[in-house]
């Protein structure tokens, strides 16, 4: 029975990290320019876009809760029986940021932008500067930032698995 809750434990681990890091190098290299270049206007792939994204923003905060639930199993059924090794505190570290900037860019950047453009009547239409353009633009670019630093911790922390 050990092995089988270890094996399920495993599965869970690299399902959420497989989720985060896939699912952000999906959309971030495929999705987004293949939408941004088939679409007829800039405005409508952002809202294509803004859909794809929501959908994957709940996954990734309900992966994010996955993945530090099984860490926190691991470390105290398996990994850990006196001092935790040197690759183990690395990988803890590089998955707790991977946590981190997928909350950041998931769990509020991006919704606080999808929330600035729906409720900004013809948003698309507005000039750059104005607050709302530059407040999503803002969010926006923070966000992209996140995720990548995202994707590079949970590959290291893979690598480090």
């Amino acid at each position: 029975m050990e092995t089988l809750y270890f094996d399920l434990l495993q599965f869970l681990y690299h399902f959420a990290v497989a989720v985060l890091v896939g699912g952000a190098l999906v959309l971030g290299t495929a999705v987004a320019p293949a939408l941004f270049r088939s679409s007829r206007s800039r405005a409508e792939a952002g809202t294509r876009f803004g859909e794809v994204l929501a959908r994957f923003d709940g996954l990734a905060v309900f992966a994010v809760v996955l993945l530090v639930l099984t860490t926190v199993l691991k470390a105290t059924s398996f990994e850990v029986t006196v001092a935790p090794e040197p690759r183990l505190v690395a990988r803890w570290i590089f998955l707790a940021v991977l946590a981190l900037a997928t909350l950041y860019s998931s769990g509020w950047a991006n919704p606080v932008a999808r929330s600035i453009r729906s409720q900004t009547a013809s948003f698309d239409d507005l000039p750059q500067g104005t607050p709302a353009r530059v407040e999503f633009a803002r969010l926006h670019e923070r966000s992209r930032r996140a995720m990548t630093v995202a994707v590079f911790a949970g590959l290291i922390a893979l690598f480090l698995s």
